[in-house]
This record gives C-alpha cells, sequence and structure tokens, in this order.
C-alpha cells in the first residue's frame, strides 16, 4: 500500500507532501491538481511499462499509454524547463519482495513488512535526465538505511549510502572505488527507478548470510498493482461483440473491457456478474443485470438491466447506470492488494447512489485490501464516509483508514490542505467553498426571501 506521495515543480504543484491511506479522497476547485496527482503515478507506471527500459521518462500519448503529458516543458510547472521536476513515493511492502536469499531467512528482527521509498528527480538538458535517485528503506527502530545517487556533472555520479545498509544487505561497492562512503561513478541510473550498481550479490564470506536489495523489482511490482479508471467511461452500447478472450478484469482506462470481464465471468462461474448486479441494486439503480447472446452465432451479446420489473437494454436506460458499471466491476474484480485510481466515479448518480457508492468503497477497501486514490467533487460520498465513521459500522470505517484533501489553485502553485476527521466524523477545519457555498447560499436565500416578504407587505399596507 502506498504510504506518501511528494511532487515538485510537477504541473501545478511546487511542493506537495502528502500521506495517504487505504482510502484517500481528494477535493477541490477544477485546475487545483487533483487530477495531477494521480496523473504523477500513472506518469511512473507507463514509463515502467514503456517498451525501451532506458527510458527516463514516458510522457505518454503512445496508444497503450495512460496518459498524455506532453514535453518536459508541458509538464514543469509554469512551463520553465530550467526546474527540476522531483516525485518521491513510500510504500508498505514485503521483505521478501525486496530481498533475494542465498540461503536461510531474513533476521525476523526486521519483520515480514517493510517500508520503501522512492525518490527521483529530472531535468531537462537537449532530452530528460536523471539528477537523482534513491532508495530508502526501514522496518521499526531497528533498521533504517537508503542508498542514493547524485549527479555532479555530465560523466559524474556521487553514490552514497547509510553504513547501516550493510546490516541487511552484502553490496559489492568496491568495484567503484576504494572508499565505498561515498563513492564516484561515471555511470548513471540506468532509468528513473533502477541503480546502475545492479546490487551485484557477493559471496558468502565469514559464515554471514548474503542476499540482494531487489529496490528495482519492488518498483516495478508496486507500479503493476495500479489500476485506473478516468472520468470518460465508454458510451453504452445496444450490443456488445466478445472474441471470447477471457477478462478477469477491467484493466482500460475508459472501462472499454468492461463488458468482456462480465462476460468472462458468466461463462466460468459468474461471480463477478452476480456481484456486479448485486451492488447495482444497493446502488438503487437496477434490480437486476443480465448477460444475454444475441443472434445464433454467439458473437454478439446484449446488456439487461431490469428496472421497475422491466428488462431493457443498458443504452435504454439512464446514463449514470452505464457509467457506474465500470467502476462497480473494477472494484470488484481488480486484484486484491491493488491501487485503485478513480476519477470523478460518481458521475451521473443521483445523491442516494453516489452515498452507497462510499459504501461499496468501503466495503473493497476493508474485504479486498484495495486502497483507493479518489478524485471527486461528491458531497454525497464525504457525508456518508462522515456518517459512518460515526457509527464506527463498519469497523474500518476510521480517520485512520480515510483521509480526505482538499486542493486550492494559487499563483505561486497549488496548495494542499487536510480535512481534519475526528472519530465522530467531525470536520474540524471545514475549507471554505469545500463543496460549495452551501451556507452562505442559505444565508443569502433567507434574507432575501425576508426582504421580499417584507415588500409585499408594504405594497399591501399601502393598498389598503
Amino acid at each position: 500500500m502506498l504510504r506518501r506521495i511528494g511532487l515538485r515543480n510537477f504541473k501545478c504543484w511546487k511542493e506537495l507532501d502528502i500521506e495517504l491511506a487505504p482510502i484517500t479522497l481528494l477535493f477541490g476547485a477544477n485546475s487545483s491538481g487533483k487530477s495531477a496527482i494521480l496523473q504523477s503515478l500513472l506518469m511512473l507506471k507507463q514509463t515502467v511499462a514503456s517498451r525501451d527500459p532506458s527510458q527516463h521518462l514516458n510522457f505518454g500519448g503512445g496508444t497503450r499509454d495512460y496518459v498524455d503529458l506532453g514535453s518536459y516543458r508541458d509538464l514543469v510547472l509554469a512551463h520553465s524547463e530550467k526546474l527540476p521536476i522531483g516525485m518521491k513515493l513510500a510504500w508498505e511492502t514485503n521483505a521478501h519482495s525486496v530481498f533475494r536469499f542465498r540461503r536461510g531467512y531474513l533476521n525476523p528482527r526486521y519483520g515480514p513488512a517493510i517500508n520503501l521509498e522512492h525518490s527521483v528527480s529530472w531535468r531537462w538538458e537537449n532530452d530528460v535526465i536523471v539528477d537523482h535517485l534513491g532508495y530508502r528503506v526501514w522496518g521499526d527502530e531497528t533498521f533504517d538505511c537508503f542508498i542514493r545517487m547524485e549527479r555532479q556533472g555530465p560523466d559524474e555520479y556521487r553514490v552514497d549510502h547509510s553504513d547501516s545498509l550493510h546490516d541487511i544487505a552484502y553490496l559489492d561497492l568496491d568495484a567503484f572505488a576504494e572508499e565505498i562512503h561515498p563513492a564516484s561513478i561515471p555511470e548513471g541510473p540506468i532509468n528513473c527507478y533502477q541503480l546502475p550498481l545492479n546490487m551485484e550479490l557477493g559471496e558468502i564470506t565469514d559464515g554471514k548470510q548474503s542476499y540482494d536489495p531487489q529496490f528495482a523489482l519492488a518498483f516495478e511490482n508496486m507500479t503493476g498493482k495500479i489500476r485506473y479508471l478516468g472520468p470518460m467511461r465508454q458510451h453504452p452500447r445496444r450490443f456488445y461483440q466478445w472474441t471470447g478472450e477471457r477478462k478477469t478484469e477491467v484493466a482500460q482506462p475508459d472501462g472499454a473491457d468492461t463488458f468482456a470481464a462480465l462476460a468472462s465471468s458468466q461463462r466460468d462461474d459468474g461471480w463477478l456478474r452476480k456481484g456486479v448486479a448485486d451492488w447495482l441494486k444497493k446502488l438503487d439503480l437496477t434490480q437486476d443485470l443480465t448477460i444475454r447472446v444475441a443472434g445464433s452465432h454467439g458473437r454478439f451479446y446484449e446488456v439487461l438491466v431490469k428496472i421497475d420489473e422491466v428488462e431493457s437494454a443498458l443504452l435504454d436506460v439512464g446514463f449514470g447506470v452505464s457509467q457506474v458499471l465500470p467502476v462497480i466491476t473494477m472494484l470488484l474484480s481488480a486484484p486484491e492488494g491493488s491501487i485503485i485510481l478513480l476519477e470523478q466515479p460518481e458521475l451521473h448518480l443521483h445523491p442516494n447512489a453516489q452515498a452507497a457508492l462510499a459504501d461499496l468503497m468501503l466495503h473493497v477497501a476493508e474485504t479486498r485490501n484495495l486502497q483507493l486514490i479518489v478524485e471527486s467533487h461528491s458531497e454525497h460520498i464525504v457525508r456518508r464516509l462522515q456518517r459512518r465513521i460515526a457509527e464506527a459500522s463498519p469497523a474500518f470505517a476510521t480517520p485512520e483508514n480515510i483521509k480526505m484533501y482538499y486542493c486550492q489553485p494559487g499563483a505561486s502553485g497549488a496548495t494542499i490542505d487536510e480535512v481534519d476527521l475526528d472519530r465522530f466524523g467531525q470536520i474540524s477545519n471545514w475549507p471554505e467553498k469545500f463543496m460549495g457555498d452551501i451556507s452562505g447560499d442559505l444565508h443569502t436565500m433567507l434574507k432575501a426571501a425576508l426582504e421580499r416578504r417584507s415588500q409585499e407587505l408594504e405594497i399591501v399596507g399601502s393598498g389598503s
């Protein structure tokens, strides 16, 4: 699970450093930087997935990419190419995903779970180059160590690491300099997450166990867990064509593979279709969901929903059903432990359905170990989460498991404030215009109504 994210000079963010929870909600005005936070994660994911393993930064725009960020100039704060772009991610992972063993086992004092932090900065010099790349790994108070590279010049990088790194890993750094701490080497990072040292395993000497930190592999595993569903989902169709290819989850940013996942489920055990139908019912949108073959060749299918005991094609009912269908399907089908990025999942839903969507988020975060990072404008999602925290039902609904942030644009860069939720569901620092100026509108409405009523009484009085 992601624990923190930091950005520097990334789009509208001059500085950002926030803690993440199993459910993290991002609110704010348009163009306040909410989507940029999600885009930074997608940028890393598509860079790792690039066909060129030496690519330092994949700006996107290809058919396989998740986000199109343009160029370095488009991406950097205020379009100032002289500024570096920085990013930092911390996540919890299993020790076995970071350390490769030769023999024996990891000392139990380090525990099965550790925290790993990746930090990187890019600079533009006729091309994108990596200025800094580092990893930090820590557990409880027993160990905390780092290794990092800093660019000193065109062909020189400084390699630095904490002495405590040797407590958990034998690193063959002698090949680069007599003085290991620090060392200077001409070779830079392979890409934005892979150190050139390759963390070679040394031989077992003096009866010591040695093993290899697999930081790059752990980073790839983390980005591989990211799933994304954007705000523009595919429009409903009257008929869907299915090749018969088995699809186990929704993976496309517009949810275009939702039908294939549901059809695959129906061909197998039907649990996904049934689960999605149940949640559509809980959102009070439909009574049932059916996948039916259209024609005699088994190539085309209809997606039918039942409303008021009448079965209709997806195209013939409210638009909100087709738009929330990929959201529900992704949340129920993504592999356990996935990191789900959602943009405006509440689009086209009535208030009661938006509130019920918050219950679905709580359900999958608790029972499927999903981490949700959601960009939203829904007051109803906020209110339902506040209510669940106050009720302590489910027990998972706590301020520790639910974090909310409010983003605001600014002349010198966007700003972000954490919304303080207590265990009673109360917000102690309700941001100004957090969900519009509701209290201001009510006050102004009441004042206008009293003035108008007073004027009408005066007219009546003068007429008599």
